[in-house]
């Protein structure tokens, strides 16, 4: 028997194991993500928060989740980011934990503030792990990745749906997310990739990092998640409190968002076979700003769920478009440029969340949804650097 056949064997069936614990960690971050923020009306409710106050709260949430991000910069270029993955994962557990059962204000802040540490350094060091998988396969597999954070997030707000109105309320959905994390923390330990970024290159060797197509692609991420977040956190409420829905039916408007963005992360690989990615961003450009105006300018429950529907066919495909792209820009500083374009995301989080929080209260929530087709809209032109 060919010796190196066995070889490429046992490589194929690591690979295998490998690929299957990073996407367990994206289904991980992707169900914790859904459930703390599909629970903020129940938090809102039970600390009688403003949406002023819960827009500082969240503040401070983003602030700290771009913390975790440089956190995971600097593990993984001494430790690699296996570990920061874990790590991640760790204080996300125990900042969702402490939410569930906080007596007061105070501690429910810091839980937050812990939880979005570990955000951050979960969300860079997962991308990072995706780049080495997809250049070792040597073909796209972000989409895929991508599709179970969406799967898990679309479960996690069907838990918090069905969990809500029992007598433990939130809590129950908050408890399921922390031992999911603690178990996934434990995995990746153990299987994830150790290496760190081209450990035998001199620091004094790198080439400096491209901090022009650095920041393009930040500006992409920075607008998609300027969506993603003033719909995964106002969403529920909008529902809830401006169109007068039950609270089973609040988090369905977020649930259908995510539908948006599963069905085409699920078919992203594969249309990246036939299309490129500057033909696949341009459609769902198009596609995610009408979803944005239909949720802005309609009042009826059934249309303005389908629009955040729309709206997420745009989100799930360029998110893993561009942290595809990030990845092939200089091997050599890989980790470093993902951690650095993933601080935007919380750029977006910022724009998205505290902002339409703020706006809420004197022009309403709907201007803000329509302006976000305008911010989709703004992208097509930046969508040639996605090849």
């Amino acid at each position: 028997m060919d010796p190196n056949h066995n070889i490429q064997t046992i490589n194929n069936l690591m690979l295998s194991k490998i690929r299957k614990v990073i996407a367990l960690g994206f289904a991980t971050q992707g169900l914790g993500y859904a459930t703390v923020m599909t629970a903020l009306p129940t938090i809102k409710g039970r600390f009688r928060l403003s949406d002023d106050r819960l827009s500082l709260i969240i503040l401070g949430v983003c602030i700290a989740a771009a913390l975790g991000s440089i956190l995971a910069d600097r593990i993984a270029v001494k430790l690699g980011s296996r570990l920061a993955v874990v790590t991640g994962f760790i204080f996300e557990a125990i900042g969702i934990a402490i939410a569930a059962f906080s007596p007061n204000v105070i501690l429910m802040i810091a839980s937050f503030l812990l939880y979005g540490l570990g955000l951050g350094c979960l969300d860079a060091a997962l991308n990072m792990q995706a780049v080495v998988m997809e250049q070792r396969l040597g073909k796209s597999v972000f989409g895929g990745f991508f599709a179970c954070y969406t799967a898990a997030a679309f479960l996690g707000a069907l838990i918090m749906s069905a969990t809500v109105s029992t007598t433990l309320g939130a809590t129950t959905a908050l408890c399921i997310a922390v031992v999911i994390a603690l178990l996934s923390s434990q995995l990746s330990r153990n299987w994830l990739f150790q290496q760190k970024q081209c450990a035998e290159i001199h620091p004094q060797d790198k080439p400096a990092i491209p901090y022009r197509q650095l920041l393009i692609f930040g500006l992409i991420i920075l607008i998609v998640f300027t969506v993603d977040s003033a719909i995964s956190t106002w969403s529920s409420i909008y529902l809830k409190d401006v169109l007068a829905s039950s609270a089973t039916v609040a988090p369905l408007g977020y649930a259908a968002y995510q539908i948006g963005i599963l069905l085409t992360r699920l078919s992203l690989d594969y249309l990246l076979q036939f299309k490129t990615a500057t033909w696949i961003a341009l459609v769902t450009l198009l596609i995610g700003a009408f979803g944005c105006v239909l949720s802005g300018v309609n009042h009826s429950l059934i249309t303005v769920i389908l629009g955040f529907a729309l709206a997420g066919v745009a989100v799930g495909a360029l998110v893993p478009l561009t942290y595809s792209a990030v990845g092939r820009l200089d091997e050599s500083r890989r980790d470093e440029i993902i951690a650095r374009v993933n601080i935007f995301n919380y750029g977006g989080a910022v724009a998205g969340a505290v902002i339409v929080g703020l706006l809420a209260t004197p022009f309403g929530y709907a201007p803000s949804f329509i302006g976000l087709a305008f911010a989709l809209l703004s992208l097509i032109y930046l969508r040639k650097r996605l090849v």
